[in-house]
């Protein structure tokens, strides 16, 4: 009996670090997988970060239904300082994506929407401004941008026909 209780308090240990691992990999794995859904543009967006990696993606859809594949448009996007990324959407051009990647920090995996990289600093989007002494380049009133900061922790977007902009995007899933 007593050789029973002395490997129960040995592997009791084990057990407990065991369901530590295991519920760490589950909340990683809830937190990271948000789906978000902005009727301005009629797009699904889903944030996938998997995890204990260096690599997180956004995906695209028209529907809700995500399956990642290589089959889905996404925007590849690695863990770094400077993860952060903009698209911006033409509400008249459906499935056109234009992607503000300052530190080319993204692959693009286009299926269904056309995506391709932009500048800040490309007047057909943005317009200059003179803010505080400094150039700074707003979007222009017709587009509607999604900001991707902090490798994928926040979402924003901005509408210009909305007084507060930037909005914090709160996911439905």
């Amino acid at each position: 009996m007593k050789k029973k209780r002395i490997t129960f308090f040995l592997l009791l240990p084990l057990i407990c670090f065991t369901v530590f691992i295991a519920y760490l990999f589950v909340s990683a794995l809830i937190e990271t997988n948000k789906t978000y859904y902005f009727p301005q543009i009629k797009t699904y967006l889903k944030v996938y970060k998997p995890p204990f990696n260096k690599y997180g993606y956004v995906l695209f859809r028209k529907d809700s239904m995500f399956s990642f594949s290589k089959n889905i448009d996404f925007v590849k996007i690695s863990k770094s300082e400077t993860s952060w990324i903009n698209f911006v959407f033409n509400p008249l051009k459906k499935n056109k994506i234009y992607v503000v990647d300052r530190w080319n920090n993204t692959q693009i995996n286009q299926v269904n929407f056309n995506i391709e990289k932009i500048s800040r600093t490309d007047t057909l989007f943005f317009e200059k401004e003179i803010v505080a002494g400094a150039n700074t380049y707003i979007l222009k009133p017709m587009y509607f941008e999604i900001s991707v900061e902090g490798f994928l922790q926040s979402l924003f977007y901005t509408n210009r026909n909305i007084e507060e902009c930037p909005i914090r995007a709160k996911p439905i899933k």
